[in-house]
């Protein structure tokens, strides 16, 4: 079979515009078989089917009673017409011990772990946040715990006080209780504190100085004055409760 090549010397590259002479016409919106049969169809304004697809959704009024889904947030704020189906305790922790920051009055007295957007601890309402610490010489006075916000204003304190003379020259993971009701927020940090003491009587946090917590940062507090700590993480592990709820 042979082919016959176009009897004018004025054939364009083909943009296919139907205005343009020699330019091979407009597209067909259909692609069909030797037969007529169309074998597939180029979408060219698909607003009704957008339009269509809007309406079933809105459509849809309520939920299926029994669906069990997972609660991100308090167990307070569970919303109406759904009730607590169960609950799981859930971690996230950081646990590579590399270094160390000493913690007394007049230097530093804090450490934090900030958890910022993309965190998964973001949205969840820590009930126990665990430090590993230990001690240099013979400190004296409280350690606290913390939740607190970018700002360093206090959201909420633990329940537990750790007498600072209790720690020995050992590394030992220390719990901290919290009620379980504080939802983190993009910015907000899990802080250790010990703000007695002096150079040769002190408390010390671990820390690893070999790597950051993805969309995290380390920070501290000197002489009442918070930093970020670039390339390093504290050492923590905080506990969460992940809220299953049932749709009444």
């Amino acid at each position: 079979m042979g082919f016959g090549g176009s009897s004018s010397s004025n054939t364009l590259a083909h943009t296919h515009n139907a205005a343009l002479a020699d330019d091979g016409g407009d597209l067909s919106e259909t692609l069909t078989d030797m037969n007529g049969v169309v074998l597939y169809s180029l979408i060219t304004d698909n607003s009704a089917a957008v339009a269509a697809n809007t309406a079933a959704i809105a459509a849809i009024s309520s939920v299926p009673s029994g669906l069990v889904a997972i609660w991100v947030g308090s167990e307070a704020s569970i919303p109406a017409g759904w009730t607590l189906y169960n609950t799981v305790p859930a971690t996230s922790s950081q646990t590579t011990i590399t270094d160390d920051r000493n913690l007394y009055t007049g230097d530093r007295t804090q450490i934090g772990q900030q958890f910022n957007t993309g965190h998964p601890l973001v949205g969840t309402s820590p009930t126990k946040v665990t430090w590993y610490l230990h001690k240099t010489g013979s400190p004296t006075g409280s350690v606290n715990a913390y939740i607190e916000n970018s700002s360093g204003v206090v959201q909420e304190t633990s329940s537990t006080t750790l007498n600072s003379a209790t720690l020995t020259g050992t590394t030992a993971a220390i719990e901290f209780t919290f009620a379980g009701t504080t939802a983190l927020t993009a910015g907000d940090m899990v802080t250790v504190k010990y703000d007695s003491g002096d150079a040769a009587n002190l408390v010390l946090c671990d820390t690893d100085n070999t790597a950051a917590v993805t969309n995290a940062v380390m920070r501290q507090n000197e002489l009442g004055s918070w930093s970020d700590v670039a390339g390093e993480a504290a050492t923590y592990i905080v506990t969460y409760n992940e809220f299953y709820i049932k749709k009444t």
